[in-house]
């Protein structure tokens, strides 16, 4: 996988004046965000940096500094609620980490804690004490070391097996049920079918979820039986309800019936086998009972030793040897479950090492702040923290201090060389690293930009630092981009806005976080679904592709997500996404929510009566796959694929006659939910009890999105959008018509603003030629965004209509990530920004960015009109642009921006950008 990482493209075209860094795909089939490092911000519990001593196992090592006022307040920074702390600055090699601890709000005292990354080794620890106020502040530091497992980490462990062979009940070659769900085709989260999590498992995993319940249910696995193990027996390790009997037919390696007696805990059974000679051989279980089952797996080998299998208690060892160094600045921890060993120096005299053990710090920590002296504070004995214990830091007035620390890992020699050459030289590693300034931020930066330069740099620590290990998917442990630390899973249409932010971040971690979601060709799970499940992975493949042109890429994630989209369109057969009569599509089998928006009125609506769910369609679902059917027809296109190219023009044909013909609501100027009767024929709109339409909000304008809208259709939308009495507000664009009755000020989504569907109407308006309202919704979210983040420092998920505040998780990312695309879009020289309809074939800046070339085509699935592009240019020139030779409209909102109108052309032509001499 690293191999990759290391490897750029030859064909990628810069779209960035400094280089675009892009890297060649690989074959390999991790979900693993690969590019990272060994160290990184990946802790669940709290601020810091974390080690994985090996990406097998989900161990984590965590360290963390806490910094407070010397036995008075103490900050815990934990990464699951407020804790005072910030992501500040991180740089897009995640090299360098920074948090912002504020002691005294508003940076009167506070502290900035940076981790430079130097190696897969080393971080070392830069520990910047800061006091603004005219009185002297006694500060203390706390570092805590520890480990941490994964949440079904197994606490049972096989003892009397090294000689048997194991093989886990997830590790089927076939697993067909009598009864398949929709899920069959796309299992939650990527698991197995019928996989379970369970500590009670030998491997973390077992195989549940209903096996067994319906008679004929049947599992398959390949053994191999070793030289000498012709005769033996199976030993399977099972769970049954108590008081309940299972029957499993035992077929292939051996032919007999099971009997299964229920405890309600594990037990064990040997089955005997014979066979005549060695090698690979088929065994099926099918079950021949309606009781459920659950399975750990089993053993295959001799008969004497699996009937001599013990399975006994094995306790998390979270408690590691501990050695302190004879001058008590250093420290080496050595974990059971950890080849390695971990050392922690530091370069403050007045130091204490102890040791805590307690399952939690933010409250015990907080209340033993006084015991000063222990070199032990003992709690419930549920964990293990390694405290170092600075004390105090003495700041006079008006005074800053920064202190040094070092964390490593490898041998126990590497180790102590590591320390030793910290204690001798610490200079040496310091010059190493480059202090963070608030500058760098600026460098390739419109002059207009600036005032956005703390939001901006605020919103990429919280994307980088919202990254977590370990992840469960596909059979292995994952680093992963979430939301935000609160979630730890796979939230697949956040995680598509994750990937477009990325995309003006790091273009090989967007590339990355897309193929996370992409499943191999003939997978168990056509996609990696966890929550909505919109096609935001590609439209973030659409822009990847407009910004790196990398077509090696193009071509490695297409057949992926072409499997992802065909089961969403319900092209598989499995799929039952698609109403038989009217063609609309509806995801309610897979997830409750449509389009992200808990509480948009007619999808709450519909939960809470329950009974015509199934029978309605909501429009976002049809109008996103739509725009997805016309991005991957150009990407076909691309890559010459014409047969698949007529399979996208065929499902564009039928959603779109199907949206204008069932949906469209001439009353209100809004498409509407669709109900159907038994057999999915669209019978009306779904109507509030006032009998107005329902669906009054940006579900109802999606199919702007679609480019499908008459231009009598396209101008009651925009109406709608622009209109302060409906949905626009001062903070940019309402979820819910304001107008409409079912209208709330107190609700999640209903009387809240978000960016994302905000960021695919200024897309939309893009592809509808109009500028200057695309750049009202971008710079209305910037400005709104750049206050908040200077009044808090928090980057919130939405904004409250009636207050015009930030809300939600205090450090998100997700959803926010838009801002990073807007802020991009109009300040970054060497940026080019389009909607959805412009696809570009070549590209390129020249050095200083005072001019651009490229071949651009269109999305012909529409009829030509006029589109708009943003390249942004050097702030220095004034410029001409012309489009095959004939000089074209554009605007300047500021220097170096240019909002350039394309023709009313399909046709693909050249686009030279130059500057006036």
């Amino acid at each position: 996988m690293k191999r990759y990482l290391m490897t750029f493209l030859a064909a990628t075209v810069a779209l960035y004046c400094v280089g675009a860094v892009f890297p060649s795909p690989s074959s390999d089939n991790s979900h693993d965000i690969a590019s990272l490092h060994a160290w990184g911000p990946y802790s669940k519990r709290y601020a810091g940096i974390s080690h994985i001593p090996d990406m097998r196992k989900g161990i984590r090592f965590d360290f963390s500094v806490m910094p407070g006022y010397y036995r008075n307040r103490q900050l815990v920074p934990h990464v699951l609620f407020e804790s005072s702390y910030y992501p500040w600055e991180i740089n897009p090699e995640m090299t360098r980490i920074t948090y912002r601890y504020e002691l005294e709000w508003k940076d009167r005292v506070y502290t900035d804690v940076t981790y430079h990354i130097l190696d897969d080794n080393r971080t070392l620890v830069g520990i910047h004490c800061v006091n603004n106020t005219s009185m002297p502040q006694n500060l203390v530091l706390n570092q805590m070391a520890y480990i941490d497992y994964p949440e079904t980490q197994p606490q049972v462990v096989a003892t009397g097996a090294s000689r048997l062979q194991w093989y886990n009940a997830i590790d089927y070659v076939e697993n067909e049920p009598v009864r398949q769900s929709p899920q069959y085709r796309l299992v939650y989260d990527g698991w197995q079918r019928n996989e379970e999590r369970s500590a009670s498992s030998l491997d973390g995993s077992i195989l549940g979820r209903g096996f067994g319940r319906n008679e004929g249910d049947r599992l398959a696995y390949l053994v191999n039986i070793l030289p000498g193990h012709e005769r033996g027996a199976i030993g399977l390790r099972f769970k049954v309800k108590e008081g309940e009997t299972a029957v499993l037919h035992l077929k292939g390696l051996t032919e007999q019936p099971v009997e299964l007696r229920g405890t309600g805990e594990f037990s064990f059974l040997s089955v005997p086998y014979h066979c005549k000679k060695a090698g690979e051989y088929k065994l099926e279980f099918i079950s021949a009972s309606t009781v459920g089952i659950s399975l750990d797996g089993f053993f295959v080998g001799d008969s004497d030793e699996v009937s001599h299998v013990n399975v006994t208690p094995a306790p998390v060892p979270f408690t590691p040897m501990m050695e302190v160094g004879e001058d008590r600045k250093d420290f080496i921890l050595k974990y059971k479950d950890c080849e390695n060993f971990y050392g922690v120096a530091w370069n403050y005299q007045h130091s204490e090492v102890r040791e805590i053990l307690n399952g939690e710090l933010e409250s015990f920590f907080r209340r033993r702040v006084h015991d000063h002296v222990s070199s032990r504070l003992v709690g419930d004995r549920k964990w293990h923290y390694a405290n170092t214990f600075l004390r105090p830091v003495v700041l006079e007035p008006n005074s800053e201090q920064t202190i040094y620390m070092l964390v490593c890992s490898g041998d126990k020699e590497l180790v102590k060389q590591e320390l030793s050459g910290f204690h001798s030289a610490p200079d040496k590693l310091i010059a190493q690293i480059q202090p963070a300034k608030d500058a760098k931020f600026k460098d390739g930066v419109l002059p207009a930009g600036e005032k956005y330069l703390l939001g901006n740099r605020l919103l990429q620590a919280s994307l980088l630092s919202n990254i977590v290990y370990p992840v469960y998917t596909q059979k292995e442990y994952i680093r992963h981009f979430t939301p935000g630390k609160n979630w730890n899973s796979l939230y697949t249409w956040d995680s598509g806005f994750i990937a477009l932010g990325l995309v003006d971040v790091d273009p090989a971690k967007a590339f990355e976080c897309i193929k996370a979601y992409t499943t191999p060709v003939g997978s168990e799970s056509a996609f990696i679904h966890h929550g909505t499940p919109l096609p935001i992975q590609m439209y973030a493949y659409f822009d990847l592709w407009n910004n790196s042109l990398s077509h090696e890429s193009l071509e490695f994630l297409y057949p992926r997500l072409k499997q992802y989209f065909d089961f969403m369109v319900g092209t598989d057969p499995y799929s039952t996404t698609r109403m038989e009569g009217s063609g609309l599509l509806r995801t309610w089998d897979y997830f409750y929510n449509s389009g992200g928006w808990d509480d948009y009125p007619p999808q709450h609506e519909l939960h809470r009566t329950k009974s015509q769910t199934p029978f309605v369609t909501p429009v976002v679902t049809s109008a996103y796959y739509l725009r997805a059917a016309k991005i991957l027809r150009l990407a076909a296109k691309e890559l010459g694929l014409k047969k698949d190219m007529k399979e996208y023009e065929q499902v564009i044909k039928q959603l779109s006659y199907a949206l204008q013909t069932y949906a469209w609501d001439e009353e209100s100027g809004y498409y509407g939910y669709v109900v159907h009767d038994s057999l999915g024929n669209a019978k009306d709109i779904f109507r509030y009890k006032d009998h107005s339409n329902f669906n009054k909000g940006l579900d109802g304008v999606t199919p702007l999105a679609a480019g499908i809208c008459s231009s009598a259709q396209a101008d009651k939308l925009v109406k709608h959008l622009f209109s302060p009495d409906e949905l626009w507000t001062k903070v940019g664009i309402s979820t819910v018509d304001q107008s409409a009755s079912y209208y709330k000020v107190d609700g999640y989504w209903n009387g809240a603003v978000w960016f994302p569907h905000q960021w695919m109407m200024w897309k939309a308006l893009l592809d509808l030629g109009k500028g200057e309202e695309a750049y009202r919704v971008a710079h209305t979210a910037l400005d709104n965004w750049e206050k908040e983040c200077a009044e808090s420092y928090f980057t919130f998920e939405h904004f409250i209509i009636s207050s015009g505040r930030g809300a939600g998780w205090h450090q998100f990312s997700g959803l926010s990530s838009p801002i990073l695309n807007w802020f991009a879009a109009y300040y970054k020289p060497g940026k080019v920004s389009t909607g959805f309809e412009v696809w570009i074939t070549k590209s390129e800046f020249t050095g200083n960015c005072s001019g651009y070339k490229a071949e651009i085509s269109f999305d012909d699935s529409t009829r030509p009109h006029e589109r708009c592009m943003i390249v942004c240019m050097n702030a220095g020139c004034q410029y001409t642009v012309r489009f095959n030779g004939k000089p074209v409209k554009f605007r300047s909102g500021h220097a170096g921006m240019l909002e350039i109108t394309l023709p009313a052309t399909n046709k693909t032509g050249d686009l030279v950008v130059q500057a006036l001499d």
